[in-house]
């Protein structure tokens, strides 16, 4: 699975709010972070929502990733979700986890039907 950045990111406004919040080294973390959170919810399928302890295992030896992410709802890259965070319009440039599972449901059977094997 692939994740997905458009590399306008790097001058967002909603970088530059959340690197703020953060403080040292804000916009480099603000970015990070987005990022691992972006391919965790496209490697486990989970439509863009991020579980605290998930957020939490993005720790670092200095920063707090439960502030971070917090950083990252209050300038709307996030948004709040009642088990922990949901990237902010993950939908709206990703496909859903059903979408997902049906393509490679798809692809299986037709590389079967060919006579292919999967890998």
């Amino acid at each position: 699975m692939w994740s997905r950045l458009d590399d306008e990111l790097i001058d967002h406004q909603k970088i530059h709010i959340a690197g703020r919040i953060i403080g040292k080294n804000g916009r480099v973390i603000a970015i990070g972070f987005y990022a691992m959170a972006l391919m965790w919810s496209n490697k486990h399928l989970s439509d863009g929502i991020l579980s605290v302890d998930v957020i939490d295992g993005f720790r670092s030896h200095a920063l707090d990733p439960l502030a971070v992410a917090d950083a990252l709802a209050k300038a709307g890259l996030f948004d709040r979700h009642e088990n922990g965070f949901r990237i902010h319009d993950f939908r709206d440039v990703n496909p859903s986890a059903a979408e997902v599972k049906r393509k490679r449901r798809e692809d299986r059977e037709r590389k079967r039907a060919n006579g292919r094997v999967d890998t």
